[in-house]
């Protein structure tokens, strides 16, 4: 079967860059020759980003947007945008982006070389050819802990868990599915855990994470400690996905 992905992007106010965003998207899966297509997944933005989506769309085809009626988290959006996208039995693919162009689209071509090779194709910041531009050192060391801390409870063997510019085949977008429940950003980490306890194959591929020049961040201290709360009580939950899915 014809691989075809879904690019699956949550929004909250990102009209000044989701247009962008795309548009260079675009340019990139031109390069590659892969079927696609984009889902927007927004909760409602003040500022008209499901319209700017929506004007786009008539432009570029495949853009889609669902509007959310009230902000529900992140993570929340993402299971909504990987429902939507799996009722269609063409898709091979979802890739989960950051709508604030932190995430490069230049970037994609490490994604498209490894996607036939893993269930999770995932951005690293941390390995040969990756890198941060603009970032303090506070966002370096609390970056840096929380991956450190995942690596070593859950001996992933990964540098990279806690970024969302990902490339999930089905089987591991259906097992994200099936066990995720956080809403928020700790599902990042979550989703990821729950592919690692089913024994699939996690590749990572250098990316170049760029803070945020327009807008403002969601990811405040409250995430950041609900983060590291969930690293730790996580490990019950993740030695049953183990159990159920005959990987111990």
């Amino acid at each position: 079967m014809e691989n075809h992905i879904v690019v699956v992007i949550p929004t909250y106010n990102e009209r000044e860059n989701i247009v962008e965003m795309i548009r260079r998207l675009e340019g990139e899966f031109r390069k590659y020759g892969v079927s696609h297509e984009y889902l927007v997944v927004d909760d409602n933005s003040p500022d008209g980003t499901a319209e700017a989506v929506k004007s786009l769309g008539r432009e570029i085809p495949g853009v889609n947007v669902i509007v959310r009626m009230e902000k529900k988290g992140i993570g929340s959006a993402i299971m909504d945008g990987f429902r939507h996208a799996l009722k269609n039995k063409h898709v091979t693919h979802i890739l989960t982006m950051d709508a604030d162009l932190s995430h490069r689209p230049e970037d994609l071509r490490g994604f498209i070389r490894e996607m036939n090779n893993a269930d999770l194709v995932q951005g690293s910041r941390y390995i040969k050819g990756g890198g941060t531009v603009n970032w303090g050192i506070h966002r370096r060391i609390i970056s840096w802990t929380a991956n450190w801390l995942v690596r070593t409870l859950y001996h992933t063997g990964l540098h990279e868990h806690t970024t969302n510019y990902r490339l999930y085949n089905r089987r591991a977008a259906e097992a994200v599915l099936k066990y995720a429940k956080s809403t928020g950003y700790e599902w990042v980490i979550e989703a990821l855990l729950i592919i690692h306890a089913h024994g699939y194959r996690i590749v990572e591929v250098p990316i170049i994470f760029i803070n945020r020049r327009k807008g403002k961040s969601k990811l405040g201290i409250s995430e950041i400690i609900k983060w590291f709360i969930y690293i730790l009580k996580f490990r019950k939950t993740y030695k049953m996905i183990k159990k159920q899915a005959g990987n111990n």
